[in-house]
């Protein structure tokens, strides 16, 4: 059984070994980054950001990242052969041209799979540019296994991942690789959480390819696709004030209807219900990476009065502002 585990780590270390080296990666300590897995900060040198990925049996892997690098960065590598999918930032979209049919991916996210090819590829990542992916890559094998376990064949979720252009919005495989981002389970719980969320995603993929085949899928229009960036650009750069739908239409160039018809499509919430999230996602990352108080806090993300950011943060979450400090550093320590 010891044998076997080593050849597991191996073989992941394959997969994504050459990617951290081109990163430029630190080591953590262990659970210093999130509380299982292995992460890497890069070096300050070249950029800044992390790496983190959590390996299930040698056959897969979630990898989240969070970087930008300061002067041009050659990232050219081997890879071997492999099948990934997941949630890219609009800084990624250029460097995946061979496999997505547009040029400026969605703000909050855009859905990209490909298939790798045991080969060397060359690429030069520009300075200055935000880069963010929550994925899963599997390796033939593991895609093989996971094909067998929600009862299709590998060729249809191949071909299912593939079908992961950037046109298509997919609410639950986003939500999916959006819980993937925040949570941090610690172990001995990450391995079933990380194993039941790879089973999921792969099954939800399956399943939208299949709905796309029967009756088809609208995709993004490349002018609804910048409105809708626009709108959120704003947003993002005002949550420190009071944000209307007014604002957000100007910002867009579009009608009241017509954003809030996309952001219906393609968040499932209206504009307004978007920015409340986006304040309790700038929350969190406040709460947990700054010694700030919770007035500054509550400021920071739009509130007048810190007991209505606590009442709102507790209603969202379940927790008082004050208690999820709290956990989330007794987490990391």
């Amino acid at each position: 059984m010891a044998t076997r585990g080593i050849k597991r780590a191996t073989a992941i270390e394959e997969m994504f070994a050459p990617q951290v080296r081109a990163m430029h990666g630190i080591p953590f300590e262990e659970g210093e980054l999130r509380r299982c897995g292995r992460g890497w900060r890069i070096d300050p040198a070249w950029g800044q950001g992390t790496y983190w990925y959590y390996p299930l049996d040698g056959t897969a892997a979630f990898a989240v990242f969070d970087l930008e690098f300061r002067r041009a960065t050659d990232m050219s590598m081997h890879c071997a052969d492999m099948l990934c999918f997941g949630s890219y930032g609009r800084g990624m979209i250029p460097y995946f041209t061979a496999f997505s049919k547009v040029d400026d991916g969605v703000e909050t996210g855009t859905l990209l799979g490909y298939i790798w090819r045991d080969s060397f590829y060359r690429n030069v990542v520009r300075p200055g540019s935000p880069l963010a992916v929550t994925s899963l890559a599997l390796t033939p094998g593991g895609a093989a296994a996971m094909a067998a376990r929600i009862g299709t064949d590998p060729l249809t979720l191949a071909s299912a991942i593939s079908a992961l252009d950037g046109t298509h919005r997919n609410l639950a495989l986003l939500r999916l690789f959006d819980e993937v981002r925040r949570v941090c389970p610690g172990e001995p719980v990450a391995r079933a959480y990380y194993e039941s969320k790879a089973v999921e995603a792969c099954a939800l993929v399956v399943d939208w390819w299949g709905s796309l085949q029967r009756k088809g899928s609208a995709r993004i229009r490349p002018a609804d696709r910048t409105a809708f960036n626009l709108a959120c650009a704003y947003a993002r750069e005002h949550l420190g004030e009071a944000v209307s739908l007014e604002d957000m239409c100007q910002a867009s160039c579009v009608s009241a209807s017509k954003l809030t018809g996309l952001f219906k499509d393609i968040e499932g919430t209206t504009p307004m219900g978007w920015v409340r999230e986006r304040r309790m996602e700038r929350a969190c990352q406040l709460l947990a990476q700054t010694d700030d108080s919770l007035a500054a806090v509550s400021a920071a993300v739009g509130f007048a009065r810190q007991g209505s950011f606590s009442e709102a943060f507790k209603s969202r979450f379940g927790v008082t502002p004050h208690s999820f400090r709290a956990l989330r550093r007794n987490a990391s320590s």
